[in-house]
């Protein structure tokens, strides 16, 4: 967290600065003479878009699952209005498919359900085998479903969606939305929905940073309008595609090394909460058997 303060205030005098000059100099070229305010202009300027810049970075790093593979809110260009269940390196760890049982008439057509565990290629490329004594790949052949084991206790049942054109690879849904993919090497592991709210904030943020743009150049700066939407635009396609990115990771980096000792803590207090109520049952025992 201390990292992304300092990243934001040395974007602030960076950019205080190169508003000063880029005013001075663009307006002295392009008007008669450079605003006689820019003193305090150009800080209210820098200031204004560093605000702006650390509340998009604070809400990423205080949202929960963020993390840099998961940027939640990001720049126009690297957004997804889709949420993944898991991490993308860390898929489902095991599942099972449960296949189609052809003496059965009625709705429920379940069969027999085949476990299969996760076999990593590489860091980022895996497939599943199943469990018998020599792992075969996956199997699609008579799968109506598939579950997915999400955490020790709970599984959720992803059921076969009917392609809707030739060619399109499978896809199981569950019943709250989550759509798990199959390509030509079994299922993806990671099931993902679409999320309106994720959408809407990415286009909100990316469009205030726009707006951003244009008002203090226009306002602040004392650019003619015209001059001034034309100087957002770039100002705005350069840090989308250049500056934002960096900062958005760096956030996100935040976040997820906020999670990471969030659980850790949770962990180690369950650990000392359950080796105090050991202890405390040893001691009943002890003055029972005393």
């Amino acid at each position: 967290m201390l990292y992304l303060i300092v990243g934001l205030l040395l974007a602030a005098v960076c950019l205080i600065a190169f508003l000063w000059v880029g005013t001075f100099l663009f307006q002295g070229y392009i008007y008669t003479e450079p605003s006689q305010g820019l003193y305090w202009q150009a800080p209210a300027a820098g200031l204004v878009m560093t605000c702006g810049f650390a509340i998009w970075c604070f809400t990423i790093a205080f949202t929960a699952r963020a993390n840099v593979t998961n940027i939640p809110i990001n720049t126009l260009f690297r957004f997804t209005p889709n949420e993944d269940m898991f991490p993308p390196e860390s898929p489902a760890s095991k599942i099972w498919a449960i296949k189609s049982d052809r003496k059965k008439t009625g709705d429920d057509k379940d069969g027999e359900k085949v476990a299969y565990v996760l076999k990593r290629d590489s860091q980022i490329r895996f497939h599943y085998v199943d469990t018998s004594l020599v792992p075969r790949p996956w199997n699609p052949q008579d799968v109506i479903a598939i579950e997915i084991e999400k955490d020790a206790n709970t599984k959720i049942r992803f059921d076969l969606v009917t392609p809707t054109g030739k060619g399109e690879n499978r896809q199981f849904r569950s019943s709250d939305g989550w759509v798990l993919k199959e390509d030509q090497t079994g299922p993806t592991g990671n099931p993902e929905r679409f999320r309106l709210d994720r959408l809407l904030y990415n286009v909100f943020f990316n469009f205030a940073h726009l707006a951003g743009w244009f008002l203090v150049l226009c306002l602040l700066l004392r650019f003619q309008w015209t001059h001034a939407l034309g100087l957002a635009v770039v100002l705005w396609l350069i840090f989308t595609l250049a500056i934002l990115p960096m900062m958005l990771a760096s956030a996100a980096d935040v976040a997820g090394k906020r999670q990471t000792m969030t659980a850790l803590v949770t962990t180690t207090n369950r650990s000392l909460s359950h080796s105090a109520s050991k202890g405390r049952s040893d001691d009943s025992l002890a003055g029972a058997a005393g």
